[in-house]
């Protein structure tokens, strides 16, 4: 099994995050906008045309925040990188689905929303490795 690379944006509208809703096999959730890169795409383009695909957003594409994977046994596996991005035009907030990442109301994928809380504040160098954030109780397809 080849690994999958996925992009994801974090987006911040005030002190919240902008996500992105989905229903996969019947269930609902949310993610950081995103997704899969193509065949000979850069991981920019991918992101920048998934955002676009998912939320109607031109972004700008900032640091790489987190780098993760996803293994789940013999499933699957995938490399997650979420970048900060910045919108290249002028939108209305209540047009977004906003979370805040202290108090989300839900689960957010992938499950990076207590790293995104340690480093909202603090300044990086560099970005993160989180490891495996596989979670066995979210069904991610």
């Amino acid at each position: 099994m080849a690994a999958r690379l996925q992009v994801r944006a974090l987006i911040w509208v005030g002190e919240r995050i902008v996500v992105h809703r989905v229903t996969r096999r019947g269930r609902l959730y949310v993610t950081l906008p995103g997704g899969r890169v193509n065949d000979r795409e850069s991981v920019t383009d991918a992101l920048r045309r998934e955002v676009l695909e998912e939320i109607g957003l031109n972004v700008e594409i900032g640091d790489l925040v987190f780098a993760a994977e996803v293994v789940s046994g013999a499933r699957r596996q995938d490399v997650e990188l979420v970048f900060e991005a910045r919108p290249c035009q002028t939108f209305e907030p209540a047009e977004l689905i906003l979370v805040d990442p202290g108090n989300p109301m839900c689960e957010v994928l992938p499950p990076v929303l207590d790293e995104v809380v340690r480093c909202a504040d603090s300044t990086r160098a560099g970005a993160k490795w989180l490891g495996n954030i596989y979670s066995p109780n979210i069904a991610v397809e």
